[in-house]
């Protein structure tokens, strides 16, 4: 996926998203509308900034949870992570610095103490503390969030982060440090849910900005000491009955509670419940035991810590999703009593199974390693147990909870690298499952295409009907999994496929322009404008070059696979009649245009497409020209994917010379040290800020670009086994001790 064309969305958002349209009868309130998630003057981040840092999850991903540095819960995708965002949160801005505004205070789940000196009440939210995070370990998604207090108070309180099934689990450890003038305290845990379950195919906005179409009740059983809130309608894109519901509470009882209307959202009922947010301004911090609110709500619960004699507490908070609020508030049970160890242990077991199988690049140092280590974690928080699908990211700003198959086709390889042929062959099969066929018919794109992006369930997540890089990349991908197979499970595998090579390569032969040969105008690379570019030229070829393969494989010898042939050789001739440019031995982006084709471009020209022989003089010329457009890109104010440069590189140069080497090893490097978060995590871009280093922007964690990092370091360091780094920092320090 490329850094989006937004416009469009926007005209197209106003233009379909009304009250009549909606599962939902709510309308929006005054000052509210669809054209508030579009951002068009902020550069990469259209739909407002991504405040996200690091991810919790397990290896069922029904709950991913996505938080940003100060540890507030800015997303809570279920029941997968392509949707839906269960959590009221809309990043609006970005500072000179990179710091993120939000537009409310009390948006996400987040959490804050109330205590007791000798001078009264005072209250802090965490988040407003000095703070710092990380992972609990490399080897899984746990984040860690450390809150350190004003002198005075002594207090330090960690945070771990933890999902199990269909729960999420925050647990609590506070120190209260010798000489603290902290006499007694409360945990206060907030929350402003936006219970969720309907879609709008082609617009993926609902979840995450129309907040008016979401967020129907919320409740306190004080039996279970819980609050509910939950939501039932029709998903718009199915037209189906749907539901949601999500239980919070402590693991113990909770000392008090108040459930309120959204103090700040416009649409809320100005008549009820006060939000507790403005109850814990003001002195004297108390919540004020409301136990009923409908339309936008939010909530928060307190828990009284028992500090011991070594000075430390503990408490939990427990978050559980169901379609029902009798299957969310009976997972919030199961998870109370298993108790938190117990389920640290079970997902620390499961990222071993997992990521035990997998390879990492070979001493590469420690920052590449854990870099590397996040990319593959974040690829498996992508995979959709229940179709098969990978997500692009499970962030909702931007919204790309979709299956590009542009993305997929290389997370495929890397999963073919590292031994997950039964997931490639699944995730293929749901990519036939959606492709336009007679029996997948299609008014919006011709047979053997896909859907620029679609939801996990296959319904078109995105405005673009198709596009023609995607389909060539669609049908490479079907080819290129059965290199990874064997004997009787490839003859099987390419017997299912093929139907959709074939529909796919019929189709790229007959897309073509009778003026110059090449491709046919079509979409390219997210543009909702038509082009003819080398975007669209090169993946064709590289698709019909994997159809002819295929064809091979399947024994189809027939007058179709010639046409395939005739057309490949026509297009090839073109290609280099109109595109390439014999004084910079390179290729012009498009016929007509002196401008060269971008490095990116002529990173995939290196690989996957191999335009010519690895020993032709414009091969070296290009990975030359490529090299010098990744230093200078790493150079600048702001970019992206440079990693599609360097990883054709490391295939251009699959023996390079000490001089090659030391430039793509100081490309990866750079790349890991400057374009991700502390915690490891990329964006689809990055910026450089006021203080002149880099920091991701767009979609942390963005699957891709970790992946194609991943990929490069691989190859350009090699690889071994992969290696797991100690217990974790809970096991190690809190296990069993209080």
């Amino acid at each position: 996926m490329t850094i989006r064309r937004l416009a469009f969305l926007f005209a197209f958002a106003l233009a379909t998203i009304t009250p009549a349209t909606t599962a939902s009868a709510a309308e929006p309130a005054p000052g509210q509308s669809a054209s508030q998630c579009i951002h068009s003057d902020a550069g990469y981040e259209n739909y407002g900034p991504t405040d996200i840092s690091a991810q919790a999850g397990d290896a069922k991903r029904r709950v991913t949870v996505n938080e940003n540095q100060a540890g507030t819960i800015t997303v809570f995708k279920w029941p997968n992570p392509s949707y839906n965002n269960q959590v009221k949160y809309q990043a609006v801005e970005r500072d000179a610095a990179g710091n993120v505004k939000n537009l409310y205070p009390n948006e996400g789940v987040f959490a804050g103490i109330r205590y007791r000196t000798k001078d009264g009440i005072g209250f802090s939210w965490l988040r407003d503390w000095k703070h710092s995070q990380r992972y609990d370990s490399p080897d899984t998604a746990v984040p860690v969030n450390r809150y350190v207090s004003p002198k005075a108070l002594g207090l330090v309180v960690l945070s771990f982060d933890l999902v199990s099934g269909d729960s999420f689990q925050r647990q609590f450890v506070v120190r209260r440090k010798s000489g603290s003038a902290v006499k007694s305290a409360e945990l206060v845990a907030y929350e402003n849910f936006n219970p969720v379950a309907t879609r709008k195919a082609k617009v993926p906005l609902v979840d995450w900005c129309l907040t008016w179409l979401s967020d129907q009740h919320a409740v306190y059983n004080g039996k279970s000491h819980a609050i509910l809130n939950w939501w039932q309608g029709v998903d718009e894109a199915t037209g189906k009955q749907s539901s949601v519901a999500l239980a919070m509470g402590f693991n113990g009882k909770d000392s008090a509670y108040q459930i309120g209307a959204d103090g700040f959202d416009p649409g809320a009922d100005p008549n009820g419940p006060a939000d507790p947010y403005h109850q814990l301004e003001s002195s004297p911090y108390r919540l004020g035991g409301a136990a009923k609110a409908d339309g936008q709500t939010v909530g928060a619960l307190t828990s009284k810590l028992e500090f011991n004699r070594k000075g430390y507490a503990r408490s939990r908070f427990i978050v559980a999703a169901d379609e029902t609020r009798t299957g969310a508030a009976k997972s919030l049970a199961q998870a109370r009593k298993r108790g938190f160890a117990k389920d640290l242990r079970k997902n620390a077991r499961q990222w071993k199974h997992w990521l035990g199988q997998t390879r990492l690049p070979k001493d590469a140092g420690q920052r590449i390693t854990e870099v590397s280590k996040r990319a593959l974690i974040s690829l498996r928080l992508a995979m959709v147990a229940q179709t098969g699908a990978i997500v692009a990211s499970s962030a909702t700003q931007g919204p790309y909870g979709e299956d590009w198959i542009r993305d997929g086709a290389f997370f495929n390889e890397a999963l073919d690298w590292n031994g997950f042929t039964d997931a490639v062959t699944r995730h293929n099969r749901f990519y036939t499952r959606i492709q336009a066929s007679p029996e997948n018919p299609s008014d919006s794109r011709p047979d053997g295409n896909w859907a620029e992006g679609v939801y996990a369930d296959g319904i078109d997540g995105l405005p673009i009907p198709w596009e023609i890089d995607e389909t060539g990349l669609g049908l490479w991908t079907l080819y290129r999994h059965a290199h990874f197979l064997k004997g009787k499970e490839k003859k099987t595998y390419i017997r299912e496929v093929y139907p959709s090579i074939m529909r796919a390569a019929d189709f790229l032969a007959s897309c073509k322009d009778p003026d110059n040969g090449l491709q046919c105008k079509a979409h390219e690379d997210d543009n909702f404008n038509q082009t003819q570019t080398i975007h669209g030229a090169q993946t064709t070829v590289l698709a019909l070059r994997s159809a002819i393969a295929a064809a091979k494989l399947a024994g189809d010898a027939s007058a179709r696979v010639d046409g395939w042939r005739s057309r490949l050789a026509e297009l090839r001739a073109a290609i280099e009649r109109e595109l390439f440019d014999p004084e910079t031995l390179s290729y012009r982006q498009q016929a007509g245009s002196t401008s060269t084709a971008s490095f990116k471009e002529k990173g995939w020209l290196l690989w996957p497409t191999q335009i010519r022989p690895r020993t032709d003089p414009a091969m070296e010329a290009m990975a030359r020209q490529v090299n010098q457009g990744v230093g200078s890109a790493l150079a600048g104010a702001k970019g992206s994917y440079e990693t599609k440069g360097v990883l054709g590189l490391s295939y251009q140069w699959s023996n390079p010379t000490a001089r090659q080497e030391r430039a793509m090893k100081r490309h990866v490097a750079y790349m890991a040290d400057e374009q991700t978060t502390p915690t490891g995590h990329f964006g689809e871009a990055w910026q450089r800020f006021e203080d002149g280093f880099a920091a991701p922007v767009q979609d942390m964690p963005h699957v891709w670009v970790g992946i194609l990092f991943y990929m490069s370091a691989y190859r350009v360091y090699g690889h071994e086994p992969y290696r797991f780094q100690g217990k974790g920092l809970y096991r190690q320090k809190f296990a069993g001790r209080h």
